[in-house]
Order: C-alpha cells, then sequence, then structure tokens
C-alpha cells in the first residue's frame, strides 16, 4: 500500500493538493508573496491577464479574494476562506467556503 504525504508529511487524500516547488527566495519573501494584496496583483496570473483586486483577512475563518480580469475585461471572482495559517510556514486555503464557514454554491 502506498500513502501519499505532503512536503510537510501530513497524509493526503483524494481531495487534497499539494505544491511542492524549491524556489530561492526566503520563507519570509513567499510569504509576503501570498498574503500581501498589492502583490498577488503583480504575480497570480500570466500577462495579458491581470488581477483587477485582492483582499485578505488573513486568519482561520478569514476570507480571501482575487478577482482576474481576462483581456476582454472580463472578471473572474475567486473567493475562499483560510483553513490554516502558521506565518511562514503553512497556508491553507479553500474555495469551498465563501466567507466565514458559508458554504460556497454549488456550481451551476
Amino acid at each position: 500500500m502506498v500513502v501519499a504525504t505532503d512536503p510537510l508529511g501530513d497524509v493526503a487524500d483524494d481531495r487534497s493538493l499539494s505544491i511542492a516547488r524549491r524556489i530561492d527566495a526566503p520563507p519570509s519573501a513567499l510569504w509576503r508573496c501570498w498574503t500581501e494584496p498589492e502583490l498577488i496583483t503583480r504575480w497570480f496570473v500570466p500577462p495579458p491577464w491581470s488581477v483587477a483586486r485582492a483582499e485578505i483577512d488573513l486568519r482561520p475563518g478569514g476570507t480571501c479574494l482575487v478577482v482576474m480580469r481576462d483581456p476582454e475585461g472580463n472578471e473572474m471572482p475567486n473567493p475562499g476562506v483560510y483553513l490554516e495559517v502558521v506565518p511562514e510556514r503553512r497556508l491553507v486555503t479553500t474555495d469551498a467556503y465563501v466567507r466565514a464557514w458559508v458554504p460556497r454554491p454549488a456550481p451551476s
């Protein structure tokens, strides 16, 4: 039997997504890129797309919102909730909730 684990050693299940990448930067710089709205707007999507706005309430149960804009000006909001926040170590989000612990409506 093979048990998949994420980079921190937690057991992964079929609904988990874990991304591991080595980046030559200090954890504090990477943390800022994921947690400061003005930095998220600079890197989150590739050109010609853009980020119209990013909002962050960085705490477990707090909301995150990244609104992407396509080249034609159409906006796609991506709301979510932070599940776990361990500064400069671990950031867990989900889009299953849109605010607090209110579930996201089923996709149409």
